[in-house]
């Protein structure tokens, strides 16, 4: 049976994220995080997957008031998907929906310890979307880079973006 052409985006972000889960653990680098990103239409969905330590120094349950603090705000944040993603204006993308998950925010220990994030924004405007801007580098400067896979109506992309060039472009 033949896959319709305007659900191949869906399917290889779903063939992404399987062969991602597969190797997530073996994959996880201090500093690396990775993201999946699917265009198709005015919705643009996206996964992201970086280590806690990348974004607050350790992987450990926090100890001090400063490291409870900053585990506090961290969760906070993450509550918006405009901390990880930005889109030209042009496009005028709106949020429709984001989950940020780690073990640590539910209290449990882990060897390695991961954000996971799922997003979701409706672009009324997709004829505009050339760029997507990664401000998370700035807040995170233990972030070093992130690993893109893409797929658009321009083709699929891969590639990773550096903390001084946090923009994707196509």
């Amino acid at each position: 049976m033949k896959t319709p052409l305007s659900l191949m985006p869906v399917v290889l972000l779903l063939s992404l994220s399987i062969g991602h889960a597969e190797e997530k653990h073996a994959a996880h680098l201090h500093g690396l995080g990775t993201v999946e990103i699917a265009i198709e239409g005015k919705t643009v969905k996206g996964a992201f997957e970086i280590p806690m330590e990348s974004l607050l120094g350790h992987e450990y349950l926090p100890r001090t008031a400063a490291e409870k603090k900053a585990m506090a705000d961290l969760q906070s944040a993450v509550a918006k998907a405009s901390y990880f993603v930005s889109f030209p204006a042009a496009a005028e993308c709106k949020e429709k929906s984001i989950t940020a998950e780690s073990a640590m925010f539910a209290g449990k220990k882990s060897e390695h310890s991961d954000l996971d994030v799922d997003f979701e924004f409706e672009c009324a405007k997709p004829q505009a979307l050339t760029s997507i801007e990664f401000p998370l580098f700035a807040k995170h400067p233990r972030l070093g880079s992130l690993k893109v896979d893409m797929v658009g109506p321009k083709g699929q992309k891969s590639l990773t973006l550096k903390a001084k060039d946090p923009v994707l472009r196509w």
